[in-house]
């Protein structure tokens, strides 16, 4: 099928270019230029002054069965998951290798120490107990198709429940020279500056949270020498008290009844005695950006207060208001996630990448909010039908393990913690 979308603004990842058409062939995009690439027997799609964009790339989530599918309908064209077990990641792919649902990348099983993070939602699964491990850990998960590894070093102390062992820097080391020399990014998941700095000497790639707490002068010096990027998750704050993504009307109108009220359950949940600094996270976010070291948005979907794909919207608004400019914010959500997982692809608006694209009515570039108003989107020339998700079986099924992996943590937590119930 060949489509042409004219009367566009075009965004190419990184800037406004000019042109106002994209023409599609094959999966491909094959032309961007004026009006004019439009042929006689092509599918014509008149953008009336709106704003075309690369398909949105969430650099940090967990699969729930149904979530690639929900997250295209939102304009989220690839998942970057960060620790989802087997079963689930097989079944994501299988329904990412057709037009209906958001391409998935995962690691796989992330690498952590027996019984830490984290051990509440998804054990039983293989542990790393030291840098011994690390050959076969990261060969066990290449053959599980990982795209990329995911390595732990939390051991609570940034604001979790509890305690909780973490694998050490000498064991990162080794499991990061296995990934790379496997071709593998590897992604540092950290809570605090402190962590951050910690794992810098590893060679890590990627560190999959801006840290909670504050990052000094040095440590913002380090990171950007470094030449590591750093994954946003300002989202995390939707689930808590002050923050909601129900307060978000135009995003509320396509979530449909069942998510939302998920949603105002999830406001009722248990909360860790002293709740995190997202103040500290926000401004880190800016320096970080300031300092040139690359941010990239993602939102830890299926958090509490986030939803696969809807999220990734109030991540760019989190983003700009923590000080990048709408402009940057799309940049980190398309064209620069692209470049640091090595996804060549994709995430620009360029002949011969994937057509993978959004439509959105105004200009996101100048006003970062009309990202919610999706349009139309198309994941490899094919149009998605954007109401597909409400009320499918892939929601229900998608709700249910949501429910089963809640139930999973707030028994442990109470069991570790003494509680009856």
């Amino acid at each position: 099928m060949t489509t042409t979308i004219t009367h566009a603004r075009v965004f190419d990842g990184e800037r406004p270019t000019g042109h106002t058409a994209v023409r599609l062939v094959a999966g491909r995009i094959d032309a961007v230029g004026d009006d004019t690439l439009l042929r006689p027997g092509d599918e014509h799609v008149d953008a009336r002054g709106g704003t075309l964009l690369p398909g949105l790339i969430d650099a940090h989530v967990h699969l729930l069965p149904g979530a690639p599918r929900q997250a295209l309908t939102f304009g989220v064209t690839t998942l970057l998951d960060m620790f989802s077990k087997p079963d689930t990641v097989r079944e994501a792919l299988a329904a990412a290798a057709g037009p209906g649902a958001a391409d998935v990348r995962s690691s796989s099983v992330g690498a952590t120490a027996p019984g830490g993070h984290p051990s509440l939602m998804y054990a039983p699964f293989p542990y790393v107990t030291g840098p011994q491990d690390a050959q076969r850990f990261v060969a066990d998960r290449v053959a599980e198709g990982a795209a990329h590894l995911k390595v732990l070093y939390d051991d609570g102390s940034g604001g979790g429940p509890m305690p909780m062992p973490s694998l050490d820097v000498p064991t990162i080391a080794a499991l990061t020279e296995a990934a790379h020399a496997a071709g593998l990014v590897v992604a540092a998941h950290v809570s605090t500056a402190r962590a951050a700095v910690d794992l810098l000497p590893t060679g890590v790639d990627v560190l999959a949270h801006v840290p909670f707490d504050a990052l000094s002068g040095p440590a913002i010096e380090a990171i950007a020498a470094a030449g590591v990027a750093v994954v946003s998750t300002l989202s995390i704050a939707d689930g808590f008290p002050g923050n909601s993504l129900l307060a978000d009307p135009v995003l509320v109108a396509r979530l449909g009844p069942a998510w939302c009220a998920v949603l105002e359950r999830q406001r009722q949940r248990w909360l860790p005695p002293q709740l995190p600094d997202f103040a500290a996270a926000r401004v880190n976010a800016r320096l970080l950006h300031g300092a040139g070291v690359p941010v990239l948005a993602g939102t830890d979907a299926p958090n509490p207060g986030t939803v696969p794909g809807a999220s990734l919207h109030r991540e760019l608004g989190h983003l700009v208001a923590a000080g990048c400019s709408p402009s940057a914010a799309l940049t980190a959500a398309t064209a620069r996630t692209a470049d640091v997982f090595g996804l060549a692809d994709r995430g620009r608006i360029r002949p011969g990448l994937r057509a993978d694209l959004v439509l959105v009515p105004g200009r996101p570039d100048e006003d970062i909010a009309a990202t919610r108003q999706v349009t139309a989107v198309w994941k490899q020339g094919v149009r998605a039908d954007l109401a597909s998700y409400v009320g499918s079986a892939d929601e229900q099924a998608g709700l249910a393990a949501l429910r089963a992996q809640t139930e999973k943590v707030i028994a442990a937590v109470r069991d570790r913690l003494g509680i009856g119930m």
